[in-house]
């Protein structure tokens, strides 16, 4: 809190000065004043470098009260540097409401120690006096504070600690609770093929027998079983189907066009090493197939002519949904171009757009890159025939 260095290089310093002041206001120094000030000056040093109680503190500083008194009236020198001395180990050893007490108390004696003295030295040696006092205050107090902050650093530095912690003991739990749930459901899955689709298979390779033994002995007989294995057979496929249609969800059937859409992009930055960043709204509908898949091959298209043609090394898509129609963008950090030649691949973009009733833009500067807008009405069904991959060039 205190910069002990400091504080016992102005210790001394005063001490000093007070040596000085006694020197020098004093030329007839006795045996008897010297060992005083011998005994002022242990009682002063042992409470700063030996004490550690504070009752004990307090003993020495009420006797360095009393020795201040005597030292001054019977040796003189500069009080101020008594009282100097004394406030600096007020304000280091004790705390409130100790200090304040004093505090006061030198303050007290210091002016009646000049009762007697001229004005000017009252003044000077007071307002001194109560302007040390309240440096130190203002320093104890900053001290204080910076000590505070610490603490308080170094509580919220273990509550971070514990947070990483218990942020790891969830993932491990959630990972653990993850795999558990996926064992619970390859257990049911196992269940359900072994009670249906294990029982089919069983009941059909038993009526195939059957079927195999009587074909030729009675044909009409085999017929009807076949016509019943027929039936049965069909209506095993339905419980299967309705199965995998439990077990894939709603949302996946939803958003499957945006599904692979992200799996096309996640696809490609593996395969490039090209930043491309995929964003949406908050607000989503389902693409219909015809709008998913159109949108699927113009982000394809788009993706290999920017880093074919645009060199580009950062792309960016965001698709925007609203309560009427879906706006696509498109936009790389290509080179760009002036004045561009429309090839196939930008023809073939704005064709299926088109076909789909949709609004298909494009803008390219050199040194801009390259820019591609759609605009999609959202629409429950659209049914075109889906038109040969076309990765031509620009």
């Amino acid at each position: 809190m205190w910069n002990k260095s400091l504080l016992i290089f102005i210790r001394y310093f005063l001490i000093l000065i007070m040596i000085f002041g006694i020197v020098i206001n004093r030329t007839n120094l006795n045996t008897a004043m010297i060992i005083f000030i011998f005994i002022f000056l242990i009682n002063n040093q042992i409470r700063f470098f030996s004490l550690h109680k504070t009752f004990y503190k307090i003993v020495s500083f009420v006797i360095e009260f009393i020795f201040i008194i005597v030292a001054y009236k019977w040796i003189g020198g500069y009080l101020i540097t008594y009282l100097i001395l004394l406030a600096i180990d007020s304000n280091i050893f004790f705390e409130k409401p100790l200090k304040h007490i004093f505090n006061l108390g030198i303050i007290l004696q210091g002016i009646l120690l000049s009762l007697n003295e001229t004005l000017e030295f009252k003044f000077i040696n007071i307002a001194l006096l109560i302007f040390v006092v309240s440096i130190l205050y203002l320093i104890k107090d900053e001290s204080d504070r910076k000590l505070e902050a610490q603490m308080l650093y170094d509580k919220l530095r273990v509550s971070e600690e514990k947070l990483k912690s218990a942020n790891r003991d969830l993932e491990v739990y959630a990972s653990s609770i993850e795999e558990l749930t996926l064992l619970r459901e390859r257990n049911r899955l196992s269940r359900e093929i072994h009670d249906s689709v294990g029982h089919a298979l069983s009941v059909i390779v038993i009526q195939l027998g059957a079927i195999e033994r009587t074909i030729e002995k009675n044909q009409q007989t085999a017929k009807q079983v076949t016509k019943e294995l027929r039936k049965f057979t069909q209506s095993s496929l339905n419980e299967v189907r309705m199965a995998v249609r439990e077990i894939k969800p709603k949302e996946f059937e939803n958003y499957e066009g945006i599904l692979i859409i992200e799996e096309l992009i996640k696809n490609f930055k593996k395969l490039t090493g090209v930043d491309v960043r995929l964003a949406f709204t908050k607000k989503k509908w389902p693409l219909n197939p015809d709008q998913a898949f159109v949108i699927y091959r113009i982000i394809q298209e788009f993706l290999s002519n920017s880093v074919r043609n645009g060199k580009a090394t950062f792309i960016q898509i965001f698709m925007a949904f609203n309560d009427y129609k879906l706006v696509v963008t498109l936009k790389d950090n290509g080179i760009g171009v002036d004045n561009l030649v429309e090839g196939i691949g930008i023809k073939s973009m704005r064709e299926r757009v088109t076909e789909i009733g949709g609004i298909f833009n494009y803008k390219t500067k050199v040194g801009d890159g390259f820019l591609v807008k759609i605009e999609l009405d959202k629409l429950e069904k659209l049914k075109i025939h889906s038109k040969g991959d076309n990765n031509g060039e620009d």
